[in-house]
């Protein structure tokens, strides 16, 4: 591996996959780290049980960030969740990308890996100006 190379060790999650959330257990279960954190992003609800993060400077979505003890694994399994196709990004429910992001608490910013939405919004789609993802939000 190039030295100049950083290895991304890191994951943003701001849905489902959050703690407390209903796909938390199943797919981070085994999380190092969860941290409150930001990324550049706008949150829309789907209005179908999950959100999705559209690529924009104009938003902030807030997650958190996660590290595990197999990243590449992790990634293995969420990309099945996310219908997420390496091999033919263009048949994607969602691309997988790496992006800043910032922990909260210590203000550190991290490339991490993001789930963001791929093409164009859903009929019904809701914004969500706070850029924070509740299960209990239908606005």
């Amino acid at each position: 591996m190039d030295d100049n190379i950083t290895r991304v060790t890191t994951l943003f999650v701001y849905g489902t996959l959050l703690r407390g959330a209903p796909n938390h257990g199943r797919y981070c279960i085994d999380a190092l780290t969860i941290e409150p954190a930001s990324t550049a992003g706008r949150l829309y609800d789907l209005l179908g049980g999950f959100p999705c993060m559209v690529n924009s400077v104009l938003g902030t979505t807030y997650g958190e960030a996660m590290t595990f003890p197999d990243i590449d694994e992790t990634l293995a399994r969420l990309d099945v969740l996310e219908g997420y196709r390496p091999d033919s990004p263009g048949r994607s429910l969602f691309l997988r990308r790496v992006q800043t992001v910032t922990l909260l608490e210590s203000g550190e910013t991290v490339p991490a890996y993001c789930y963001r939405w791929r093409g164009l919004l859903p009929e019904g789609a809701v914004h969500i100006p706070s850029g924070r993802w509740s299960r209990r939000q239908r606005r």
